[in-house]
């Protein structure tokens, strides 16, 4: 019994009405940068200036906008317990620009301690630190999170009163 396997390789976008469509696509599922998108078909783009065209006629059309991805990222990111560090490096990997990750991330020290301080009860429960070498892990998982020294170092001052 010998049958045909579908490919698993997407068919090549030729002209821009195609690359539109699949652009349109990923967009539906959820926000992208530019960079995301350009990454995520490039590969399938027989002429990449007809991609860079199609994604500036998606932004001028306000379909594509590095914005409105930078707010939901920060706002998914924020909720699943990460930190502002880990979310401003993983913006800019995404190729938003600076000002842009600036403008999105939260100057309220305060909401990144409440934030951490449910990332801690969640991970931890109420149990307070009893030794260095616990207190040294927390640290470092709450570091690799993307929350700063400072910011640990007073939701666990909280959590010890």
């Amino acid at each position: 019994m010998n049958r045909k396997r579908p490919s698993l390789k997407r068919p090549n976008l030729e002209g821009a009405t195609d690359i539109r469509r699949a652009a349109m696509d990923l967009l539906a599922r959820r926000e992208h940068s530019r960079l995301e998108l350009v990454n995520k078909l490039l590969d399938r783009v027989e002429n990449p200036t007809v991609l860079d065209t199609v994604l500036d006629q998606l932004i001028e059309d306000n379909l594509l906008s590095d914005q409105r991805f930078c707010e939901a990222y920060v706002y998914s990111r924020t909720n699943k317990g990460f930190g502002p560090v880990r979310i401003k490096a993983e913006l800019r990997d995404r190729g938003v620009k600076p000002s842009l990750i600036e403008n999105s991330l939260i100057n309220d020290n305060t909401a990144w301690i409440e934030n951490l301080n449910k990332v801690i009860i969640k991970k931890y429960g109420d149990i307070s630190v009893n030794s260095l070498k616990e207190l040294a892990r927390q640290q470092r998982f709450l570091l690799h999170r993307g929350f700063t020294f400072e910011q640990i170092r007073q939701a666990i001052r909280l959590q010890s009163e």
